[in-house]
């Protein structure tokens, strides 16, 4: 190849970087537009959407440029538009001192834009995010050997009270210090459906409940079968943390039939978030 042709390539992704540019200002400016047509006040935060325009990314990528590039460079464009719209909005993460993966996930899907306020404990997250309508919070994922399962507060009823609304990492990436690492992202706002989500039900009893139990009640009150159950007993009272496919509401109809089905007298059934489920490897 001679000099001739390398200056002109590089002219060309000159070019082509002047036309890059442009596409994200004119899509900023879209952005803009739909602003100035929605309520004022609130998260501009579409969880259920951003995950349908990154599987739809991820899908459609071809060639050898890396698709987690891909994701990095979306989720940091459509992150700091958020921002735009939303001057306020910072996230409380859950860090712990020896796994600072939380940090590293937390930048990776909101980018390097949005506030980031590192938290010891998922108590100190919540509190956080109840205090400020627009916090969002991320605390690892609940896991069967928590002494205190902080996800049985989002049962609460307190309009304060946050819901689950994504699960990260959406889409693994190859060199953070998050691998291996799971975590829920809490936001003062409904759950929105992506076309593939997983429902998460709380409930509380002090009585124990086997797996069929919990299965045969779903069923009566229409409910999806569950995907995953964990039971956690904190001072004489079970805890259980239901996962379903599909996104459910707290004021869903079938939280009522569940509770009467499985004869909940003293316990109480909630809705705490839902979250898409994130892209697999190979799309």
């Amino acid at each position: 190849m001679n000099a001739l042709s390398l200056d002109s390539l590089r002219r060309e992704i000159d070019t082509i970087d002047g036309e890059l540019h442009g596409l994200i200002g004119r899509r900023a400016a879209v952005v803009g537009q739909i602003a100035a047509v929605k309520p004022a006040g609130g998260l501009a935060l579409r969880p259920g959407r951003e995950a349908q325009v990154m599987r739809k990314r991820l899908a459609s990528h071809q060639g050898p440029f890396p698709a987690a590039a891909v994701f990095r460079m979306w989720r940091e464009m459509m992150c700091a538009l958020t921002l735009m719209q939303t001057p306020g909005l910072k996230i409380a993460i859950c860090r712990p001192v020896d796994q600072p993966g939380y940090w590293d996930l937390a930048r990776d899907h909101f980018g390097c834009q949005i506030p980031l306020v590192a938290h010891d404990t998922p108590a100190q997250v919540l509190a956080a995010v109840r205090g400020g309508p627009t916090t969002l919070g991320i605390v690892p994922a609940p896991i069967q050997s928590d002494d205190s399962p902080w996800w049985s507060l989002l049962a609460g009823g307190d309009a304060t009270l946050p819901n689950i609304v994504a699960r990260l990492p959406f889409l693994d990436m190859p060199n953070a210090r998050a691998r291996g690492l799971s975590a829920l992202v809490l936001a003062r706002m409904e759950p929105e459906e992506s076309g593939d989500d997983r429902a998460l039900i709380a409930m509380e009893t002090p009585a124990g409940l086997s797996r069929d139990r919990i299965a045969g009640g779903l069923a009566k009150a229409g409910l999806p079968a569950f995907t995953s159950a964990m039971d956690q007993l904190v001072d004489g009272v079970h805890h259980y943390l239901i996962e379903l496919p599909g996104v459910i509401v707290d004021s869903d109809e079938r939280l009522l039939e569940l509770g009467t089905a499985l004869g909940l007298k003293s316990g109480r059934v909630a809705a705490i978030g839902a979250y898409a489920v994130p892209a697999t490897p190979g799309f």
